[in-house]
């Protein structure tokens, strides 16, 4: 004899399909097919009702075989109960029994039975080729026991009396085409008739679906904070948002998203969770939500604005670990903050390594770049650098003892450089701005986003550090020296300066962002020889210098005098400029400083540096080659390069 294969009746007035749901009552009748066909010696089929697993049931029912015999079911009882049914030969033999559990719901517990058919509208890959493809989906009450669904029967669709697709079930998901000229267009339901096996009754539900440019109605969106502290989850007081929404008719196939400033699109902002930034704050912030469905008009809902209140700004913080200090394992290195100094100036101490990450209350940060094992989507800022150690060259972030940071620790190798760059999904709405302090030549200028800090080639060390992270735009204060921020050895030896001073003469050659002069003197820098020597390009320089009674003179090749140094009349300014591959490269900067007042800002390419009045006094002068490019230099105090 085979083995039994036992399944609920659809459509009858309770379905009973599994011992997990709860399905019925007490007096709510079911029934149960048996679909195999009977075996040739199979004369009839018992059956019987247990309340306990595995205990056969007191009472038996015979009926004769035949092919799908239905049994019915008309519970006495709730709980889980068990029907049991055997084959029987002439001879009264009984083969195995099959089983099936059912649950029989409390009074007020009892869950819905689903469609028997869902009739759903998929995204439609070809939406011009005139045809509507409707997905048909069979009811899961139709499962073995040990809970793999069976599919069964048959489906049709009508609209009114046109058959539109017949289809059976060998698997339980069947996709169809129906012709769109067949139906028309809006909403139109259609009459789903379904017929689980031969002799069984038919099934009639309906299904509603969009044949064309039909609407959706209802839908609402609402914002809600993902992280908030204390008591304040109104969105208003956060910065880390999602939207919530509900209430389409019928159910969308997918959702677009459009978050608002002050009701104008925010670029980028296509994702149903939303990080906002300092720019909105005093601003109204809202979203809008767009249902979009198969041969749906879209719909648009939009959520209620609220305004961003003022939030903690983002900070840095950071600190510093010296040659011959020890690596303290506990310690964080990030008590200094915001533009304070980390190190001592004039110290004589030597920067190892240098340990920074950004901060607020009002946002999620990190401290070194995620990683995908990180599968963080919260933080909007960390910082990517690098630092250019001693006898090593530009390495990247590394970690000791849960700390990150550039440069080495306990190798007695000076940090002589250093790279900070914004990174995270905020880094559009931020630079972060640092300077090293350098004792040869004092505080360097503000470097930015993954400039250069520092020195490299010269072998000189850092003593000190400061940063800031500003809103994007925002810039600090220049150096009160107006240095930059980075002197590369090989860029910088391209250049060569001598400076005459009036009385005692020319004075030593030095090489780009030193001193050719004296900054502290009763003498007058009146005239200057510049030579630019490029390694990998050709070309040089020429100067051109104000002289007294002659006014501009005529510009000079490299190594030329410009000004003058055999007579009295007084030089004033000096105009620079580079000719060949090396104009093309390189922008050059230069400055003058006039005693009394300290250095002037810088010019660059040909733009006057001095004074106009020969009545102020020269003393020295600076030049620095710059790659094409690059952030122009920041004058000390913002003072011009021209002093009228």
């Amino acid at each position: 004899m085979a083995s039994l294969s036992i399944l609920p009746v659809l459509g009858a007035e309770a379905v009973y399909p599994s011992s997990i749901l709860p399905r019925g009552g007490v007096g709510v009748p079911g029934a149960f097919v048996v679909e195999s066909a009977p075996t040739a010696d199979t004369v009839s089929f018992s059956y019987g009702y247990s309340a306990t697993v595995g205990l056969e049931p007191t009472e038996w029912t015979t009926v004769p075989a035949a092919e799908n015999v239905v049994i019915p079911f008309v519970p006495t009882s709730t709980g889980v109960q068990y029907l049991w049914v055997v084959e029987v030969d002439g001879t009264g033999l009984m083969g195995v029994a099959a089983t099936r559990s059912m649950n029989v719901a409390e009074p007020g517990t009892a869950l819905k039975a689903p469609p028997v058919v869902s009739v759903m509208e998929p995204e439609d890959a070809l939406p011009n080729d005139g045809m509507i493809p409707l997905k048909l989906t069979l009811t899961e009450d139709l499962r073995k026991r040990n809970g793999w669904p069976v599919p069964r029967g048959a489906v049709t669709l009508f609209d009114g009396t046109t058959e539109l697709a017949r289809v059976s079930f060998d698997i339980r998901v069947k996709d169809v085409l129906v012709p769109q000229s067949q139906i028309g267009t809006g909403y139109r339901d259609l009459r789903v008739e379904y017929v689980q096996y031969p002799g069984a009754g038919t099934i009639t539900e309906t299904a509603r679906i969009c044949a064309a440019s039909c609407t959706f109605s209802g839908g609402s969106a609402k914002v809600v904070s993902l992280w908030w502290g204390g008591n304040r989850s109104h969105p208003s007081y956060n910065s880390s948002y999602r939207v919530e929404y509900s209430g389409f008719s019928p159910t969308p196939l997918s959702y677009t998203y459009q978050w608002l400033r002050d009701g104008a699109a925010i670029r980028g902002a296509t994702s149903v969770e939303y990080l906002s930034s300092w720019v909105d704050v005093g601003r109204q912030v809202s979203v809008r939500v767009t249902a979009h469905g198969a041969r749906m008009n879209p719909r648009s809902v939009t959520s209620t604005p609220f305004t961003v209140r003022e939030r903690d700004a983002m900070h840095v913080d950071y600190g510093l670990s010296s040659v011959g200090s020890s690596w303290e394992s506990s310690a964080c290195y990030c008590d200094t903050k915001d533009g304070d100094t980390a190190g001592t100036t004039d110290s004589g101490r030597v920067v190892e390594a240098l340990i920074a990450f950004p901060a607020s209350s009002s946002y999620i940060t990190r401290v070194a770049p995620a990683t995908d094992a990180d599968n963080d989507t919260t933080s909007v800022l960390w910082f990517e650098m690098e630092g250019f150690v001693q006898g090593r060259g530009w390495e990247g972030l590394k970690e000791k003892s849960h700390t990150y940071y550039v440069g080495s620790v306990g190798e007695n190798r000076r940090l002589e450089a250093f790279r900070v760059k914004p990174a995270g999904p905020h880094a559009s709405f931020y630079d972060v701005w640092y300077r090293a302090y350098v004792p040869k030549y004092g505080w360097l200028g503000w470097a930015k986003n993954g400039e250069g800090a520092g020195t490299t080639g010269f072998g000189y060390r850092i003593e000190a550090v400061q940063m800031r992270v500003l809103p994007k735009g925002t810039r600090p204060s220049a150096s009160g020296t107006g240095n930059a921020p980075f002197y590369n050895k090989a860029t910088q030896n391209q250049v060569t300066v001598q400076a005459y001073l009036r009385p005692t003469g020319w004075k030593s050659l030095v090489h780009g962002g030193s001193t050719a002069g004296l900054t502290d003197t009763s003498q007058r820098l009146n005239a200057v020889r510049v030579d630019v020597d490029g390694v990998r390009y050709s070309g040089g320089v020429q100067v051109s210098a104000k002289v007294e009674g002659d006014g501009w003179r005529p510009y000079v090749s490299d190594t030329k005098v410009a000004g003058t140094y055999d007579g009295t009349d007084r030089t004033s300014a000096y105009r620079m400029r580079l000719t060949g591959e090396m104009a093309q490269q390189y922008d050059i900067y230069y400055r003058v400083h006039v005693a009394g007042t300290g250095w002037l800002g810088w010019a660059r390419n040909g733009a006057g540096a001095g004074t106009e009045s020969y009545t102020y006094r020269n003393t020295a002068v600076q030049v620095v080659l710059v790659k094409k490019g690059e952030r122009p230099l920041m004058s000390g105090y913002g003072r011009a390069a021209y002093k009228r």
